[in-house]
């Protein structure tokens, strides 16, 4: 039997929802990858570059994070941004990572927002989440997978430069350093993910 995958779920929030804490650590399961949990506290006097220099987030493969995350008043950075604005931001330093947010103002289309479980439901707070965000979970897996099925066609591409596939699959991995690529390298990259679909 081949080795599972390994996918890095991780958990940001600056007051940890027991609910939702307690459905990623107990009940969501996906046999198909081995899931390595972690939860990250977000201390705001820290500001969000300490999220952004994080190991835990720099590994982590998805992201499930609160929408109200930088709204509170200890946030030590200049102007305050939701959730869903910080997921722009990582997906600028880490391409790869696929984030989900969640919050207590119910579901935003619009912006791809998850409501938070509410009390007095018919359906216990496990029920619902396994309900509403298990499929959202699994399908940012499945885009991860993606991803790195095309990196391991990618490496074996012998028409594309070896700096720009590293760069690539280092990004994929959590090593990210793509600021010292230029605008053509990158526009090159993305000529490369084309003609390999």
């Amino acid at each position: 039997m081949s080795k599972k995958e390994k996918i890095n779920l991780v958990y940001i929030d600056d007051d940890r929802d027991e609910a939702i804490s307690a459905y990623l650590e107990e009940c969501y399961r996906n046999d198909m990858y081995d899931i390595k949990y972690t939860e990250i506290e977000f201390e705001g006097d820290k500001g969000y570059e300490s999220l952004l220099d994080s190991p835990d987030v720099a590994s982590a493969n998805v992201i499930l994070i609160d929408s109200r995350l930088f709204e509170n008043d200890r946030i030590k950075s200049k102007g305050k941004f939701s959730g869903e604005e910080f997921r722009m931001i990582l997906r600028k330093v880490f391409p790869f990572i696929e984030v989900l947010v969640i919050s207590q103002n119910g579901e935003n289309k619009e912006f791809d927002i998850i409501p938070k479980y509410r009390s007095g439901s018919s359906e216990t707070s496990k029920q619902y989440y396994e309900r509403v965000l298990k499929g959202k979970i699994d399908d940012s897996i499945k885009k991860i997978i993606t991803f790195r099925n095309i990196s391991k066609k990618l490496e074996n591409n012998k028409g594309i430069e070896k700096f720009l596939v590293e760069k690539t699959v280092d990004s994929l991995n959590g090593i990210n350093d793509y600021d010292d690529l230029s605008k053509e390298d990158i526009d090159k990259l993305i000529t490369a993910f084309q003609s390999i679909e």
